[in-house]
């Protein structure tokens, strides 16, 4: 289990470089040269070949930076955010200075070009489809119970701040760091989604984002535009073309530095796994000119590279949604248990005794205990949904296989070094059995 905790992130995160690479090819770049005409480009980025290429470009510019340290690492970091929320400034400026009326004549405009429906079409067909296809209730709610089943959606999002952990011991000042940090990064997404939200009612319309949502998304007639219907693609149609290009790279600009979030975490498990002697120990070997595992930044890269590949040709197989149940299984549920019992073992209660965190109750409750119930209820929470709401595509059959296959292989890989180190003298159980001092 100590092993599948961490084999589980890595296989998914392998899932992640793939396809979130892919992501700054096609929605984020394709969307882009669309909407600043540049349809030839467009084709490009959205086919095989310039997934391909594009997201191989950024796998590589990730493996460069996670190379180069963490003053690299702050600075690409830095660059990307500072792109992303410029881009968000400028979709809010557009959104909160547009009308209705402005929205519709822009949106008009363009489904003209593309013989697509008009704003009115959309909404009137759109919900009419709805109705008579799903029965669902379009009318506007603020209904929690029945938003409950958006939380996969939202975790998608949300549930990765914790990846700052992974660097923590390379962070300075690392306990104010990640206090303000993890909490920070979730709140200021919470408040770009609510604002984003906001404004897009306010201009676009309820209704108008319901029926075109579902006439994208079920491939209905109605909708011929060559991007998905995005936010910021509803701001940058009114907008002129130097506009446009600003909002459409720092819509990729969030989507680029995602692949360097899974090499950068991935390269410091292989090292860990070399120490607890699961992983061959060149995967600990450490550069003295970039003082980085550059060995294990290399070998990630280049199964990166074999994974964008398979996701390019066949992109059914690597659903981004089903990466989410391995994580949610393995890293995230062992975690959450970790912390209810931790208080309460033998043989991890004296290292927690004698940590800040101890003292910290509710009544006689630990409050690290609370916390792992309540991430645990979280959870499975998400399983649930996962598993009962087919629109999420996480039960899609090749993305199970695909996900499957990969455990089993780890499982025997596991079982194949545990035998090869006790042929050597080498009980690698004895890594498992108690948590590092650290």
């Amino acid at each position: 289990l100590g092993f599948l905790s961490s084999f589980g992130w890595v296989v998914a995160n392998f899932i992640w470089i793939a396809v979130l690479s892919a992501y700054v090819a096609d929605p984020a770049l394709s969307i882009t040269f669309s909407l600043v005409g540049w349809t030839s480009a467009a084709e490009f980025a959205s086919s095989q070949v310039g997934v391909f290429l594009i997201g191989a470009l950024v796998i590589a510019v990730s493996a460069l930076v996670a190379i180069m340290g963490m003053k690299a690492f702050r600075v690409f970091q830095a660059a990307c955010f500072a792109l992303g929320v410029l881009m968000f400034a400028v979709v809010w400026a557009i959104l909160l200075s547009a009308s209705r009326s402005d929205f519709i004549a822009a949106w008009n405009s363009v489904s003209a070009a593309y013989g697509s429906a008009d704003y009115g079409t959309i909404v009137r067909e759109g919900l009419k489809y709805v109705r008579e296809t799903y029965g669902t209730n379009i009318e506007y709610s603020w209904d929690l119970i029945k938003a409950l089943p958006l939380m996969p959606v939202a975790a998608w999002g949300l549930i990765y701040p914790y990846l700052a952990a992974y660097i923590a011991g390379e962070t300075r000042d690392v306990q104010k760091s990640m206090l303000i940090g993890i909490p920070g990064g979730l709140l200021l997404t919470a408040i770009s989604w609510w604002v984003t939200g906001a404004l897009l009612e306010k201009v676009v319309g309820y209704d108008f984002l319901l029926a075109v949502a579902y006439a994208y998304g079920d491939g209905l007639e109605l909708y011929k535009l060559p991007y998905p219907p995005s936010y910021h693609a509803f701001a940058a149609i009114m907008a002129p073309d130097w506009t446009k290009w600003l909002i459409g790279l720092g819509f990729a600009a969030w989507t680029f530095y995602y692949a360097l979030y899974s090499i950068m975490p991935m390269s410091r498990i292989f090292l860990a796994w070399a120490f607890d002697r699961i992983a061959p120990s060149f995967f600990a070997d450490i550069s003295e000119r970039f003082h980085a595992p550059v060995k294990s930044i290399l070998f990630i890269t280049a199964l990166g590279y074999a994974t964008l590949a398979v996701y390019a040709a066949f992109p059914q197989y690597l659903a981004s949604f089903t990466a989410m149940i391995p994580q949610i299984s393995t890293t995230f549920m062992l975690t959450a248990i970790s912390a209810i019992v931790v208080p309460f073992r033998s043989k991890t209660k004296t290292m927690y005794e004698s940590s800040p965190v101890s003292k910290l109750k509710l009544g006689p409750v630990p409050f690290v205990t609370m916390c792992g119930a309540v991430y645990a209820v979280l959870l499975l929470t998400l399983l649930y949904f996962y598993f009962t709401i087919p629109g999420l595509g996480a039960l899609h059959i090749p993305s199970l296989t695909a996900i499957v296959a990969a455990y089993g292989l780890g499982t025997v890989y596991f079982f194949t070094a545990k035998w090869y180190r006790r042929k050597q003298g080498i009980d690698i159980d004895i890594a498992f059995q108690e948590l590092p001092p650290e």
